[in-house]
């Protein structure tokens, strides 16, 4: 870690940033009390001076006297200064030696150097207002700036010593939080560098502070998570196709192989027609795959609409009412009223299509499916029965996962994959779907998922199904 990396981090500029800010604002008002320090006094002498010389001017030489003397007893703090000179400018009574040159006598203020009548003293600084009497002597009032300049003098002090240390240790405690920042940043660099090189398991550190860092960490590892889940998710749906093909493509090939060697065409037929049927259903068994896999990684949510599921299991009915019908068997439909939903249509359609498709598949000769849309109190509900064999207490968490075949489906053609894909469709929009006994037979029940992470997770995970 360079030192110089502590000066380019957003918190110490944003410590250098507050520092400037704060020096600013008190030099701000540290200025306002200079300027309040350094005029109130000289404002408040300035309009009181001209009346009191004014008042002096005009009082009789005895009372005169006896209210200068008055005034100098009970200056304690020594800032007052008064003089009362003789028409040749020679002092007559007061602290001043000397009139100050310059000032004028017609009773306005002005700033002088007075000297006090004291051997030795120095002048100092005063606001004085003079007028002349009657009998052409001079009586002078002044006030000393001394008091004024200390105050002056002090605020800059305060200004100096107040301002300097904060900027500091602004400065201060933006570098030592300069220093946590970039250590924590390394730690996410690091991580995300083992990430990149191929550690996808690898997760950035989250502190339990839970700040703006936390969160972003939290929400990449969230990310990370996810990629890793489509990443897994890929490879299942690799591996399952590469299994699933191998063998409908070989025994098209030994099919083929045959047709080959057989001696007449309608051997050769027979063959070529066990081969392409082993092509379709590998052909079939990928595009269900595929399909799955697209699902599960909610391609399609940006084409949520709300749609009337009773719509949909009307759609459905229409569809598989004459293979029903060629079957002999009985296809009840209920819907009570509309059912919204935000959803996907189609893919609705393809999955309450895939449960009636089981149904009608496990339904015996002359037997009943029921197929049922409503609002119930939890939410909205389809129920696709059937008078099967139904499912097995034990198969009943099984059926829903991919390319499981249940005892009772041996001799009924399927790739396994039907029931995954109603499962994967139904999870989409927040619907889960569940197995029961119908006595006999099994009845299918959509619902809102649960709100338990557990449970979710655990229907997220990729299965294999009875179809």
């Amino acid at each position: 870690m360079r030192v110089g990396d502590l000066f380019r981090t957003a918190s110490f500029r944003l410590a250098l940033l507050f520092a400037l800010a704060v020096a600013a604002a008190t030099t701000v008002v540290f200025v306002f009390i200079y300027w309040h320090v350094a005029t109130f006094d000289m404002r408040r002498v300035d309009a009181r001076l001209p009346e009191e010389v004014a008042r002096a001017a005009a009082e009789p030489d005895e009372q005169l006297l006896r209210k200068l003397r008055l005034r100098l007893t009970s200056d304690l703090r020594k800032l007052d200064y008064v003089g009362l000179f003789d028409a040749a400018g020679a002092p007559v009574f007061g602290n001043v030696a000397a009139l100050p040159p310059g000032t004028p006598l017609d009773g306005s203020v002005r700033q002088a150097e007075v000297t006090p009548r004291v051997e030795g003293a120095a002048s100092e600084p005063a606001l004085v207002a003079a007028r002349r009497r009657a009998d052409g002597s001079v009586v002078m009032i002044g006030r000393s700036l001394y008091e004024v300049y200390a105050l002056r003098k002090l605020v800059l002090r305060a200004l100096a010593l107040g301002v300097a240390p904060m900027v500091f240790s602004a400065l201060g405690i933006g570098l030592v939080f300069s220093l946590r920042t970039l250590r924590r940043l390394h730690k996410v660099d690091a991580a995300i560098r083992r990430v990149v090189q191929g550690d996808l398991h690898d997760r950035l550190p989250v502190g339990r502070l839970k700040d703006d860092v936390d969160n972003i960490s939290a929400g990449v590892n969230s990310m990370l998570d996810e990629i890793v889940r489509l990443l897994d998710q890929m490879r299942s749906v690799n591996d399952n196709i590469a299994h699933d093909l191998r063998a409908p493509l070989a025994v098209a090939r030994l099919s083929l192989e045959r047709g080959l060697a057989a001696p007449d065409p309608a051997g050769a037929r027979k063959a070529i027609g066990r081969a392409l049927a082993e092509i379709d259903r590998a052909t079939a068994t990928a595009a269900a795959l595929l399909r799955i896999s697209e699902i599960e990684a909610g391609r399609r949510r940006h084409e949520f609409a709300p749609i009337d599921l009773a719509a949909v299991c009307a759609t459905v009915r229409e569809l598989y009412e004459p293979l029903a019908e060629l079957r002999s068997i009985s296809f009840a439909f209920e819907a009570r009223g509309p059912v919204t939903l935000p959803g996907d249509r189609d893919l609705l359609v393809e999955a309450v299509a895939n449960l009636v498709d089981n149904a009608l598949k496990f339904a015996p000769e002359k037997g009943t499916v029921a197929l049922s849309a409503r609002n119930s109190h939890s939410g909205p509900e389809i129920v696709v029965a059937d008078d099967g064999p139904g499912v097995d207490p034990a198969e009943r968490d099984l059926i829903f996962k991919r390319f499981h075949r249940s005892k009772s489906a041996e001799g009924v053609s399927g790739t396994g994959l039907g029931l995954n894909l109603a499962a994967t469709i139904f999870r989409l929009h927040g619907l889960a779907v569940a197995v029961t006994d119908n006595h006999p037979g099994a009845r299918f029940i959509v619902s809102p998922q649960p709100s338990d992470p557990v449970s979710e997770t655990a229907a997220a995970a990729p299965g294999v199904a009875r179809l």
